[in-house]
């Protein structure tokens, strides 16, 4: 999630370091070499290419990798794309600068890290297919005391945990060790609500 962003970090700080070298010296016996303009070239091309695969091939889903909300998908996906579309033609400019490549990378910057920020950094599909689950036995099991029916504390309760499920599923930073806990104690609390319910 963060890959784009800490790359982008790194290649300013490059860039950085490459104009401080050039511009003072070095007050320790090694001297620091700045990087040629086709290497910082090639770094950002790099990373351009890895992230247009990485837009092109995004969904909205549950998985690892996939974007969180669909109504935010196609705006952030479009707007990351124009500027890496954008950014991959300012570098092929046959007259390019380091200052051409320093303003590439700050305009993919934004969009990039509004789009990563928004895909999941673990597979949800476990917990998202319980709680599918989850939530088909509670539509279809009323509150009361009659056959078929579950009496109102144990249906509020499990609920509850249905809903604690969905908080954990949807969390940005959740991980897959959360995912799998979270699974535990919803399977837990679908049992005691199944045998809650009036036979």
């Amino acid at each position: 999630m963060k890959f784009m962003k800490n790359k982008s970090i790194i290649l300013l700080f490059s860039l950085f370091l490459g104009f401080v070298a050039g511009f003072t010296a070095c007050s320790s016996d090694e001297e620091i070499i700045p990087k040629t303009l086709e290497e910082y070239q090639t770094e950002l091309s790099a990373i351009i290419t890895s992230e247009i695969a990485k837009v092109q091939n995004c969904v909205v889903g549950y998985d690892k990798g996939n974007f969180k909300s669909e109504l935010l998908f196609a705006d952030y996906r479009y707007n990351y794309m124009s500027a890496l579309v954008s950014a991959e033609a300012t570098l092929a400019k046959p007259d390019l600068t380091i200052v051409d490549i320093v303003a590439a990378n700050k305009a993919i910057a934004v969009p990039g890290k509004a789009f990563n920020d928004n895909l999941y950094i673990s597979d949800r599909r476990p917990i998202h297919e319980l709680i599918v689950i989850c939530d088909t036995l509670i539509a279809h099991t009323p509150e009361g005391i009659a056959v078929g029916q579950a009496p109102a504390a144990e249906r509020n309760t499990f609920i509850a945990a249905i809903s604690r499920a969905k908080t954990i599923r949807s969390t940005s930073t959740t991980i897959e060790r959360q995912v799998l806990e979270a699974v535990e104690v919803l399977n837990q609390a679908l049992t005691v609500f199944q045998s809650a319910i009036i036979k």
